[in-house]
């Protein structure tokens, strides 16, 4: 081997030394990071699994509700109903030619 080949395994190995010297220099912080990155996943998973539970009590909250008003609800339905406005509406025009007539007198 000439001299070219030897300044090449020189080379070589003087990369391979900085890249292991650079790989050891980044190990600590990928471990660390690597450990924060499991008590995050862990945290997410905990408040995915709150927010889940919360979600369920919202929902039968919300069926309970339901049912709860579905009476009101056929009492908004009847109130609703063209002719109960109309009836209303005549009771409340009775009650104000009564009031007109009675300052009338």
């Amino acid at each position: 081997m000439n001299a070219f080949g030897w300044a090449g395994v020189g080379m070589a190995v003087a990369g391979l030394s900085v890249l292991l010297i650079e790989f050891l220099l980044v190990l600590p912080r990928a471990l660390r990071l690597t450990k924060r990155l499991r008590e995050l996943t862990l945290l997410l998973d905990a408040n995915r699994r709150l927010t889940q539970d919360e979600l369920q009590l919202l929902h039968e909250a919300r069926l309970e509700t339901q049912s709860l008003l579905r009476p009101y609800r056929r009492l908004r339905r009847w109130l609703a109903h063209p002719i109960t406005v109309a009836l209303f509406a005549s009771y409340r025009r009775r009650a104000v030619t009564r009031r007109s007539a009675g300052q009338a007198r």
